[in-house]
């Protein structure tokens, strides 16, 4: 009511309007302060946004209104809502924001949500319990996330852990071609070996036997890697430092524990769920 500046945020190919008042929004945000005060020198006061879903802005300006949203609640909209807030320098919405990230206990369904506000917010604390919670509970949270909802960063940030709860490099391994498989169905352009490479050096396949190497390269043949690659790591299986290895293989595999193997100290967070 008596509304004195209209926004219109970008939505899709079109725009949402949105009304307030020049002096509530100056009083939250020095940045809409100055776009109002150049809003002034004009005829039109209708000031375009591009940056911010509309979601996004409508929260913020519930926030400055005094009204809160459940959304809140939601780990991905509030990291959106928190940058926000950060280009627009409403430090009180900032606060809430962290507040909510540092407050909260990352469990199998929010651990990725958080781990990326622990660095966007550089909170030590905060990334070394969603580490935690991925070392002890890596397959659970594999299954929580559902395969086609794991993006490539997500799957590197499992594939540099210390330690994760499969049972062995084989359970692992056998995981990780479930979604390339999986991530080579939902993009057609990008082949299941093209998918693949980025995560080679990953994978300690010579911790592997030679019997499961074998199964691995009987079922995935060339799409895993070449038939010179795959000789070379299978005989330096059978006979360690025979072969030259590709490029992409370490000499020396990634030290990874697995299930049950060196997890005494991180048995207590067992229990968070």
């Amino acid at each position: 009511m008596f509304t004195d500046i209209l926004f219109q945020v970008k939505c899709g190919d079109g725009w949402i309007d949105f009304s307030a008042h020049k002096l509530i929004l100056s009083m939250w945000s020095p940045v809409l302060a100055d776009m109002c005060d150049k809003t002034c020198m004009k005829s039109d006061d209708t000031i375009i946004v591009e940056d911010v879903s509309p979601m996004t802005f409508d929260t913020m300006l519930k926030f400055m209104y005094g009204s809160f949203s459940d959304q809140l609640n939601d780990f991905s909209f509030l990291l959106k809502l928190y940058k926000a807030a950060a280009v627009y320098e409403i430090n009180e919405l900032k606060d809430l924001c962290k507040e909510k990230f540092v407050c909260s206990t990352p469990n199998k369904n929010n651990v990725f949500q958080l781990l990326d506000a622990g660095k966007l917010l550089n909170c030590e604390s905060l990334i070394q319990r969603c580490y935690k919670i991925l070392q002890v509970k890596t397959a659970e949270v594999l299954v929580a996330q559902e395969l086609c909802n794991i993006t490539p960063a997500m799957l590197k940030t499992i594939l540099e852990l210390p330690r994760v709860s499969f049972d062995s490099e084989k359970e692992l391994i056998s995981w990780v071609l479930a979604w390339v498989k999986n991530e080579s169905l939902k993009h057609s352009s990008k082949s299941f070996k093209e998918i693949l490479v980025d995560f080679l050096p990953y994978l300690n396949f010579l911790n592997l036997t030679a019997e499961e190497f074998a199964k691995f390269w009987q079922n995935r043949g060339n799409d895993l890697m070449s038939e010179q690659e795959g000789f070379s790591i299978f005989m330096n299986i059978a006979v360690p430092a025979s072969h030259p290895l590709p490029s992409w293989c370490p000499s020396t595999p990634k030290q990874r524990d697995y299930r049950n193997q060196n997890f005494d100290s991180l048995s207590s967070m067992d229990s968070i769920s």
